[in-house]
């Protein structure tokens, strides 16, 4: 299926032709030559929800004590998205529309992994590690050879879906008190909310296109930036992705929780969203590392 939509007029293009095998509805370099699709690329730098929220995430963490690399490699992950996300949209090249699809898979195998690696005891974590690598091989010969990205999107969709299927089995089979449930809960449900919206504007901007590109063309700007609905899925997924990667890390700590009480620690549910759940120090009363 191509996900290809051609656009005329605007700037003669100073990297040249693109090349990508993408090209969304945002007409392409409508403001200036330097960038083709501008929108696309100041919803994932200016609004800062995949590289702003990535480095929220590591000075959280390094303030609340975290010091391993770890709990760090999710936010690293989100920061490389944004970056290569906006190299895409700001070129429309293959080269960088590869980079930004299989970052996106990066993302979420780490995640992923984080998650599965504590929670299921099938497989040994070096083997869950080593299956993951394979299945991403797998997924960069496909496209390479297909030239399409739908593999990448299939297998991109249905790991965040099962994440959050799996978020909610472990909360469910979480022993802890029920006002801690509800907050990890609702951060799950939060969570996959902003993903089933962001996939709403993706597919609406898709299918939708020729009338939104003609309403954009009558209503102008800054009004006309409102129906740039690609804009909105980098909003709403990057949102999503930090969420689900806050959850996962408070999900590890409470499993780990004969360690935190040794430590003279507990899982703590007085955080405010999407920060909810905090590690306590027990002996203090104060909140000295947060799971994320």
């Amino acid at each position: 299926m191509s996900f290809y939509r051609s656009s005329e007029g605007g700037y003669p293009p100073a990297w040249g032709p693109p090349s990508s095998t993408l090209n969304f509805c945002e007409e392409d370099y409508e403001f200036t030559p330097y960038i083709a699709e501008l929108t696309n690329t100041l919803t994932n730098l200016i609004y800062s929800l995949k590289v702003g929220l990535g480095i929220k995430g590591l000075i959280n963490s390094r303030r609340l004590g975290e010091t391993g690399l770890g709990s760090k490699l999710p936010y690293l992950a989100l920061i490389n998205l944004g970056i290569a996300s906006s190299l895409f949209h700001s070129s429309l090249k293959y080269s960088t529309q590869m980079c930004d699809e299989f970052s996106m898979l990066i993302a979420t195998f780490i995640v992923f992994y984080r998650l599965l690696s504590f929670s299921q005891t099938l497989v040994t974590p070096k083997l869950l590690l080593v299956g993951l690598c394979t299945l991403m091989l797998v997924v960069m010969v496909a496209q390479i050879a297909t030239g399409e990205s739908t593999v990448q999107q299939i297998v991109f969709t249905g790991m965040v879906y099962w994440l959050w299927h799996m978020c909610f089995k472990l909360i469910g089979n979480f022993e802890s008190e029920e006002k801690l449930k509800r907050k990890m809960r609702w951060m799950a449900i939060s969570g996959i909310a902003f993903f089933i919206t962001g996939h709403a504007c993706w597919a609406t901007d898709f299918y939708a296109c020729d009338g939104l590109r003609e309403t954009r063309r009558k209503i102008g700007m800054p009004w006309a930036a409102v129906l740039e609905l690609h804009g909105f899925w980098h909003i709403f997924t990057g949102i999503g992705v930090y969420i689900f990667m806050v959850l996962v890390e408070c999900l590890r700590s409470a499993r780990s929780g004969n360690k935190m009480a040794s430590a003279g620690l507990r899982l703590s549910s007085a955080g405010t969203w999407p920060f909810m759940v905090f590690l306590e120090d027990t002996a203090s009363g104060t909140n000295t590392k947060k799971s994320s």
